[in-house]
């Protein structure tokens, strides 16, 4: 059921995307720019807050810190960094989407410290040049899915 709901995500946004872009295929990304995502969703491990900054270092890659809140019958503090791979280019995807995929890597601050990785895959919709909507689903140390807003800097 899981993986029905996650493709058709991914189909929603890749069949959908020229339906409500802007007609300019200007790049998502652009080199030295920044992009502050944040917001919640279910962890296998409790309820998440995150927040996480994507440092855009070429037109199809970013890399960042990210930091998540975890809460559930204990609190549960995780620091890593992202890299994140952007089909925008490769898939031709309008400008006003944007999908990604990459991997996570860090330290969980809980009952004990131990090393958290993961992988994932998600998307972003800006409903203007500054805003938009991020979904995101993940497995590795935790399952995720999460959504939130992202903001381009």
């Amino acid at each position: 059921m899981r993986r029905f709901l996650f493709l058709s995500v991914v189909m929603f946004i890749v069949l959908t995307g020229n339906l409500f872009a802007q007609n300019s295929m200007e790049t998502v990304l652009t080199k030295s720019k920044v992009q502050l995502n944040a917001g919640t969703g279910f962890y296998s491990g409790g309820f998440p807050v995150y927040a996480f900054m994507d440092f855009t270092i070429s037109p199809d890659w970013t890399v960042g810190p990210q930091i998540n809140f975890v809460f559930y019958d204990n609190f549960s503090f995780v620091v890593s960094g992202r890299a994140d791979y952007h089909f925008n280019s490769l898939l031709n995807i309008p400008s006003a989407w944007d999908l990604y995929a990459g991997a996570t890597m860090g330290i969980d601050f809980s009952r004990r410290t131990t090393f958290s990785s993961g992988i994932h895959v998600g998307g972003r919709w800006y409903w203007d040049k500054t805003w938009g909507l991020n979904v995101e689903i993940g497995g590795g140390t935790y399952f995720s899915s999460t959504i939130g807003v992202s903001m381009k800097l």
